[in-house]
């Protein structure tokens, strides 16, 4: 009889028997030792979210699959709400679930797949054109006020472009718009905005250039990203507002314009102003114009009054010039009187001192002397006297001739309407009532044609 070929037997004490749970938990600590926290990507599918709030589900690609769970405390932090068929991006301890023996992964952290990248080449590119100045105040371009013409780079059939329309036309239709229709989303988007700013600055019909987009996920929206694109906005010669998605998305595109707007809407509003706060502001600013040409007409009719005030009339002068005359002949009679009558005394001082001495000859002397200074000064008086006459006559001659009726005594007339306003043409002779014309004797009345 053959018996069995039986293997050798290693000695009973020298045997480690382990029970299922011990290698379970020997194998789970091994996995969480050697291997700890690890970043994986995959689909979600079977996700289960009980009442717990813990999340259940299978990672998996093309041909293996993962049991994962996300526990209450940790997916609470999470930005967005995961579906079934959706790729992920996360942080996870792999780990062993004991009373079944699965493999599986606990998440930590988990991001959409395609975001977490973009949003990593994001940050990149915004960090790498800051250091190069693109983003920097100094360069941005101020945008105009009131546009002559606006151009806008974005699809001809998207929502942004009838947001941005509607509100242009309610707050101020007389504003030309250019569409340079464009590609806002796919691979060729980023090429197809930066070829239209190439286009509308070559032709240079515009006053500011708008480049929007209505919202969508990140990478609905990329294309604004691009650093041609960026360097293209900067590169502009006419001011560039950017636009992109909703007010919380920000885009390279946001950051190197001229101007960012949080939406369509809103980039449309700071585009152009209120046409009614603009015809508020015209009719402010012409009360303030008529209130100042008034203020200086009035100041202007004042220094006419007081310039009226200080003309006086040729007679005026005139018989206030032969007042003065006669104030001052008055004063010269009264002077030369005095003289004389001091003369007088003097000489009848001197002759009673005189007298007693007789002194014949030199009184004869004084006499003559006396004689000869009175007739000096006799024609001095006379001489100043016909000087003053010579004055008088000629004043009163230029008043003379300057007198309105030595004018009409040369053979012109005045004609005036009957309340005495001067005629000056035939036109204002015609609508006059009463004609009286003045003649240098008298005045005739005549009623026009």
């Amino acid at each position: 009889m053959i018996k069995p070929l039986l293997e050798p037997q290693e000695p009973t004490e020298q045997r480690k028997i382990y029970s299922v749970t011990e290698l379970a938990l020997n194998v789970r600590r091994q996995l969480e030792k050697e291997i700890g926290q690890i970043w994986i990507t995959g689909e979600i599918s079977n996700l289960a979210t009980p009442r717990s709030g813990h999340w259940y589900f299978t990672l998996k690609d093309a041909d293996s699959q993962l049991r994962c769970a996300m526990f209450k405390n940790r997916n609470r932090s999470a930005r967005f709400t995961p579906e079934d068929g959706q790729q992920v991006l996360m942080r996870a301890k792999i780990s062993l679930y004991e009373p079944r023996g699965d493999l599986q992964l606990i998440g930590e952290y988990m991001e959409p797949a395609g975001e977490g990248a973009l949003q990593i080449a994001f940050n990149r590119l915004k960090e790498k054109l800051n250091n190069e100045g693109l983003f920097a105040e100094e360069l941005k371009r101020s945008i105009p006020s009131l546009p002559r013409k606006i151009g806008i780079i974005t699809s001809p059939t998207g929502a942004a472009i009838r947001d941005v329309l509607t509100v242009l036309n309610r707050r101020m239709p007389q504003v030309p718009v250019i569409v340079y229709p464009t590609q806002v989303q796919g691979e060729k988007a980023a090429k197809s905005i930066v070829e239209q700013l190439h286009v509308a600055n070559q032709r240079a019909e515009c006053d500011v250039l708008l480049v929007t987009r209505g919202g969508g996920s990140l990478e609905d929206m990329w294309c604004f990203n691009d650093e041609k694109l960026a360097r293209e906005i900067r590169a502009s010669h006419i001011p560039v507002v950017s636009a992109v998605g909703h007010e919380v998305d920000t885009s390279i595109s946001d950051l190197v314009a001229d101007l960012r707007a949080p939406t369509p809407s809103a980039a449309a509003e700071l585009l152009v102003p209120n046409r009614m706060d603009i015809r508020h502001k015209f009719q402010s600013l012409e009360r303030r114009l008529v209130n100042e040409f008034q203020h200086k007409l009035q100041i202007q009719q004042a220094r006419l009054d007081r310039l009226s005030a200080k003309i006086v009339h040729p007679k005026q002068r005139l018989a206030q010039s032969k007042t003065d005359l006669e104030r001052l002949t008055k004063l010269l009679n009264n002077a030369q009187k005095r003289y004389l009558e001091n003369k007088s005394v003097s000489l009848q001082s001197a002759t009673t001192r005189l007298a007693g001495y007789k002194p014949q000859k030199h009184l004869q002397e004084s006499k003559e002397k006396l004689h000869a200074r009175q007739k000096q000064l006799q024609q001095a008086i006379n001489q100043q006297l016909k000087e003053f006459r010579q004055d008088f006559v000629l004043t009163a001659q230029k008043l003379n001739n300057i007198s309105p009726l030595a004018t009409l005594e040369r053979g012109y007339t005045l004609t005036t309407d009957d309340n005495g306003k001067a005629i000056r043409n035939a036109e204002s002779a015609k609508k006059a009532k009463v004609l009286v014309t003045r003649f240098s004797d008298g005045e005739v009345r005549s009623k026009p044609e």
